[in-house]
């Protein structure tokens, strides 16, 4: 059967699309996506959409509450095989139709997302839409060496630790605005942690990273074990840090941390974008 868009339907998500879902993870990102991680808590929470063509889910799309009345936009994916079609614009068009639906509830509402850098078919589609740069960071990785340190949790902690991120503050390839209402978000969503040097935030659903939260400073050599006990089944180790600490990003490239696209480009590669 040839594909067509317009027999295509978009619909909430329901426990029976868990295998069709996996199947599109396995397609993109070389099979390390991290949907797989999260699926069986976005289907139970609301506002996971999918694409469904015959019976088959080809796409998927998430809708997050985020604090500060911000809906955030995340999950997009569509299966490698159907890319290129219509299908994520179709998804794209629906879920902000539906993002409207609620601000003419909720006037206060804005709508946020992250998209790295080099993703041009969604920096096109969004700012078409009107959405606008408001943020970016740099997201580097690091090849994961064997054995871990524990780190000190650390769980009494106020906003001042997030200094350093005065607008917003990143969890994974998740930001929330630097609130006071955005402390408890944080807490339940990210972990803190301090190791001899400096401390640090662990957060994201699924694709987890490493935020620093202070400088990073020459021996970060020291710092990766305690970064490792958060990675035991990674391969790699991510991070994200300000463009704030720009003059230190040279000891990042010295301790082996890589941007981690093909061209190895110097660059905010972490977008975040916003409309309302």
């Amino acid at each position: 059967m040839s594909f067509d868009l317009r027999e295509c339907i978009v619909r909430l998500a329901r426990t029976g699309d868990t295998r069709d879902l996996l199947a599109i993870s396995k397609t993109i990102w070389d099979g390390t996506d991290y949907l797989p991680e999260v699926i069986e808590e976005w289907i139970k929470e609301r506002w996971l959409f999918v694409a469904e063509f015959h019976g088959k889910v080809l796409a998927c799309i998430k809708l997050s509450q985020f604090p500060d009345n911000v809906i955030w936009i995340e999950g997009l994916r569509v299966h490698a095989r159907y890319q290129g079609k219509g299908i994520g614009t179709l998804l794209n068009d629906y879920i902000m139709d539906y993002a409207y639906r609620l601000k003419e509830k909720n006037r206060s509402l804005s709508f946020e997302f992250c998209t790295y850098y080099k993703n041009f078919e969604s920096l096109k589609m969004t700012e078409k839409l009107g959405f606008n740069l408001v943020e970016s960071f740099y997201s580097l990785d690091h090849h994961k060496e064997p054995g871990y340190l524990v780190p000190e949790i650390v769980e009494d902690y106020g906003m001042d630790i997030f200094d350093n991120y005065p607008s917003y503050i990143p969890l994974g390839w998740q930001s929330v605005r630097n609130k006071p209402e955005s402390l408890d978000f944080i807490k339940r969503n990210a972990t803190v942690f301090r190791t001899p040097q400096s401390i640090y935030l662990i957060g994201g659903k699924g694709e987890k990273a490493v935020t620093f939260l202070k400088p990073p400073t020459k021996d970060l050599a020291a710092e990766l074990p305690y970064f490792g006990y958060f990675f035991r089944r990674k391969r790699r180790i991510g991070i994200v840090c300000s463009t704030g600490f720009d003059k230190q990003l040279p000891y990042l490239l010295d301790s082996g941390f890589f941007f981690w696209d093909e061209s190895r480009e110097v660059a905010a590669n972490m977008l975040i974008k916003r409309l309302g």
